[in-house]
């Protein structure tokens, strides 16, 4: 492969990536001149050796760039220099180094315009491009080599004109890292990491403060909503708040809220019976005089409220027993297992004096609690069950 280095260096043993093709080379070595060198330098006229490489797999065009340090786009965003007008639309020959494709220009008010190409490019800002139609109309200089699909005059005017903070700004917005914004080809090393003092940080994650503000409000606001109408429940599930992105976990503490279980809460918050106080001990009194026979519970806020407050168990779709009765009833069948070393559905059922159907609901709670295994027809303590020798 030849062709001239315009940046960086290139020398035997490199491991690099042939783009757009995407195909990843391993160089064996490198000539300047026709003569052998360890290494060259920008802008020298390099021929490269690539062993394994098929040749039919790459093209006129193709670049040899570091794995992931430049984007590879159907989009460039240019500022133009005509030499005759250049309309809004107009289908166009692009030259970019050695590579030629047709592109539809976009324009985006005075010399900005984006080249929607026919053909996948690798650039890099400050690249020089030629526009041709019939013959040479103009030329251009890249702004951004992989830019949204929008166009935004302040965006354009940021890329060509402003300083390293100033594109920063311009181009981040929500959390994005910085790997991925040095791939973006924008800005050299030192001029990113100037540019992202500019930006907020949460441990890898760089974002717009505006943005942040924005999602804190929209996160407030859904809080406040769940409290008007569920007052009793006033929580919501952190995976319906906030997108389960790569950056959720850094930046759940700069939203603003209360977190308890899975559930985010305004701060401060609390459930709360809102006028429904007589409902609730009506509840709490049909539980007691149940015992331990479970109880139909139809309002599912109400049970949600007098479970978190430790107040009812659910053993049931729908049903219900008093955490009191609960704790008895495990109580129990503790003590009965520890003395015989197991217990059966209808044992239980005698031990509590209650019918089959309830004792049957216990158990599996006491199973889903992890608290007994079931073995055939009979239950042992689960702590008993992981040393029981097996048969």
């Amino acid at each position: 492969m030849t062709g001239t280095l315009w940046s960086g260096s290139i020398g035997e043993g490199d491991e690099l990536r042939a783009e757009p093709a995407g195909v990843d080379v391993r160089i064996r070595s490198v000539q300047v001149h026709d003569e052998p060198v360890e290494r060259a330098g920008p802008g020298r006229r390099v021929a490269a050796s690539l062993p394994g490489v098929d040749r039919t797999s790459l093209r006129r065009g193709d670049a040899l760039v570091a794995s992931g340090a430049y984007p590879v786009s159907y989009r460039l965003d240019v500022s133009l220099d005509e030499l005759a007008p250049i309309a809004d639309g107009a289908r166009v020959h692009v030259h970019h180094g050695t590579s030629e494709c047709v592109a539809r220009v976009v324009r985006a008010g005075g010399p900005y315009a984006q080249l929607r190409l026919s053909a996948p490019a690798v650039a890099a800002r400050g690249d020089r491009l030629i526009i041709r139609d019939r013959t040479t109309i103009g030329g251009g200089r890249v702004l951004d080599p992989a830019p949204p699909r929008s166009l935004d005059p302040e965006r354009y005017r940021l890329l060509d004109t402003g300083d390293p903070a100033s594109i920063v700004r311009a181009i981040v917005r929500a959390p994005v890292r910085r790997a991925d914004l040095a791939a973006r080809a924008l800005l050299m090393e030192q001029q990113l990491d100037a540019g992202l003092e500019a930006v907020e940080r949460a441990g890898e994650w760089f974002y717009a403060a505006e943005w942040l503000d924005e999602l804190r409000a929209a996160v407030r606001g859904r809080l406040e909503d769940q409290a008007r109408r569920a007052p009793i429940d006033p929580g919501v599930a952190v995976g319906e708040l906030v997108p389960a992105e790569p950056w959720r976990a850094a930046l759940l503490p700069f939203l603003g809220f209360d977190q308890r279980g899975g559930k985010a809460y305004l701060p401060g918050a609390a459930a709360s019976l809102a006028g429904r106080e007589e409902a609730a001990e009506r509840l709490r009194s049909e539980l007691t005089e149940a015992g331990a026979t479970p109880v139909a519970v139809d309002d599912a806020e109400l049970a949600a409220y007098l479970e978190s407050e430790g107040l009812l168990v659910r053993v049931g779709d729908g049903l219900a027993v008093g955490a009191e009765a609960y704790e008895r009833a495990r109580a129990a069948l503790v003590e009965e297992c520890e003395r015989a070393g197991k217990i059966t559905l209808a044992g239980f059922r005698d031990l509590l004096g209650i019918s089959r159907r309830p004792a049957q609901l216990l158990l599996e709670r006491f199973d889903a609690d992890g608290l007994t295994r079931r073995i055939g027809d009979e239950r042992v303590l689960r702590r008993a069950a992981a040393t029981k020798p097996s048969a």
